[in-house]
């Protein structure tokens, strides 16, 4: 046996059983741990006093990561983040800290994923009075729009990345399909004064875009437009961007979304997808992790190159390029 192999083994074994980890990362991301660590060195119990926790079991929450290579101890008794937990400081370049916030009730939908196995449908109505998650959200406009924040904070160091990877139009219309609080156009549209941009969403989201564009020096470059991307969407735009948006959503559902984009696209309109593509180099093992969560919650699913590119033509486009970026991908399209 090579040096070390039973104790490789051993650690193999406590990844593959260990559930206590991602929980454990998920409370210390939520009380916002890891941003008041930082870049340096913190005493844990500062830390405790600043994010109002108890400090004795602080100090065992950051043991057991530790033992994970998320923290590390420092000669003077402070504690550090190792690099790979500096990934989960909120703002950063490269940050994941909002995928590692999960919230309370996609956890209980994940309680029942034996469920999930078992029919191939979504668990998450099982344990929410009947209701999908979308539905059971419009129920509440502030837990909607706290999930909207939390949407974008797990995808936007993701999307920061894979901006520059592709090239924008200089002018004319981009139009951000369930584009929530404009952040993406915020993104798109900074440098570029001549472009133009309509964020569109169900109108208990939409609004919720206003403020941000206004402080980003937008609110007379970008319309905001209310609707269901199921019925009809705006018409005339130059590029039509859907981010995160089809995953969330079985094949049938997802190409009626297609067909109303493609009733508003003109003939030399494109189309762009940012999502993951299961198969692209550079996604990694995050897209099938994601594609158990999009089964859990709503019965979805991430695909592959095939998958999209039959899913474009049932929706009547043609898939023209696929982008890789860290973690998902773009995937461009025309009409057909």
């Amino acid at each position: 046996m090579p040096p070390g192999g039973a104790a490789a083994d051993d650690a193999e074994v406590e990844r593959l059983v260990d559930y206590w980890t991602p929980l454990a990362v998920r409370a210390l991301a939520a009380r916002g741990v890891f941003a008041a660590i930082g870049e340096g060195s913190r005493d844990p119990d500062d830390v405790a006093r600043e994010t109002g926790v108890d400090a004795p079991t602080l100090r065992r929450f950051l043991r057991a990561v530790a033992s994970r290579g998320v923290v590390e101890d420092a000669d003077d008794g402070s504690v550090r983040l190792t690099p790979l937990g500096r990934r989960l400081v909120p703002g950063r370049p490269g940050s994941l800290a909002g995928l590692a916030n999960l919230k309370s009730f996609e956890l209980h939908a994940w309680a029942e994923v034996e469920r999930a196995l078992a029919t191939g449908e979504a668990t998450f109505p099982l344990v929410h009075d009947g209701l999908d998650l979308f539905a059971w959200l419009a129920r509440d406009p502030a837990r909607s729009a706290e999930f909207d924040a939390t949407m974008r904070g797990r995808t936007s160091a993701l999307l920061a990345a894979g901006l520059p990877l592709v090239e924008w139009p200089a002018a004319g219309m981009v139009v951000d399909i369930g584009g929530g609080s404009g952040h993406l156009l915020e993104q798109v549209l900074a440098g570029r004064p001549e472009l133009r941009g309509v964020v569109f969403d169900l109108p208990h989201v939409v609004e919720g875009a206003r403020a941000p564009l206004a402080a980003a020096g937008l609110a007379d470059r970008v319309e905001l437009a209310a609707g269901s991307f199921f019925e009809a969407v705006p018409a005339g735009g130059d590029l039509y961007v859907l981010s995160n948006i089809l995953h969330d959503w079985s094949d049938r559902d997802a190409t009626a979304i297609l067909r109303s984009v493609r009733t508003a696209i003109p003939a030399h309109g494109r189309l762009r997808l940012f999502e993951a593509v299961l198969d692209a180099p550079g996604v990694g093992g995050l897209g099938a992790q994601l594609d158990l969560h999009m089964l859990v919650l709503l019965g979805a699913a991430e695909r592959t190159q095939n998958a999209w590119r039959a899913l474009l033509a049932e929706g009547g486009f043609r898939l023209t390029v696929i982008t890789p970026t860290p973690g998902f991908a773009w995937v461009d399209a025309a009409p057909t």
